[in-house]
């Protein structure tokens, strides 16, 4: 069912936080509102755009097992970002993955069909993507920084990207350390959410909201 959609639409002064009017993420599937609070804040300068962000309520951050970057990260509990420069819906812009032991992903998605049902991945080389991560932990909740050059986004001059932010939320222990997250076993929750039907699916550009920096 389709929900009513508020403006993801954000206006960013430089060195100056701004906190995402939306604190509940919304289901990949139907848009409907997480009871769980995702909070996350932006910021720019010349050279980084910084996102900081907030998961509580997260019972199981300890049973992530991924410790290598530019692994297969989504799999397990992630935040995410997904961003391009322009006011168009891109169907090339760089994802991000960070997990709560600030494991890192960063590659370029090729999504000609914007549904993701045509992918293609090239990964940038952890040494090379010169992004600054921390993650800090505590009983229940996880929470940290990504500061992303600009440069490595596109045109670092551009003051428009389109983007959007995710969350993967473990609802019950796993019974194994080698566990995958399932829709049954799962929340697959987006900023502005993908509304993608019985299956949660994040690669839908269409639903990426806008980002302007401001003076």
């Amino acid at each position: 069912m389709q929900v009513p959609s508020p403006d993801y639409t954000l206006t960013l002064a430089p060195n100056q936080w701004l906190p995402l009017p939306q604190k509940h993420f919304r289901e990949a599937t139907d848009g409907s509102e997480s009871t769980v609070e995702t909070n996350v804040q932006l910021s720019y300068d010349e050279e980084y755009l910084l996102i900081d962000f907030e998961c509580p309520d997260n019972p199981y951050w300890q049973q992530n097992t991924y410790t290598e970057h530019n692994t297969e990260l989504w799999r397990q509990e992630v935040f995410e970002v997904f961003i391009a420069t322009g006011p168009d819906t891109p169907t090339r812009y760089l994802e991000l993955e960070i997990n709560p032991n600030n494991a890192l992903f960063v590659g370029w998605i090729h999504n000609p069909t914007k549904e993701g049902d045509a992918i293609t991945l090239d990964m940038v080389p952890y040494e090379q993507a010169g992004i600054a991560h921390e993650v800090r932990t505590s009983p229940g909740s996880w929470k940290g920084r990504i500061s992303i050059p600009r440069r490595l986004i596109g045109d670092p001059q551009s003051t428009t990207y389109r983007l959007n932010f995710y969350r993967i939320l473990l609802l019950e222990k796993p019974t194994t350390p080698d566990w995958e997250g399932t829709p049954d076993t799962c929340s697959y929750l987006c900023w502005s959410p993908t509304l993608s039907g019985a299956t949660p699916r994040f690669h839908r550009p269409d639903s990426f909201g806008t980002l302007v920096l401001g003076e």
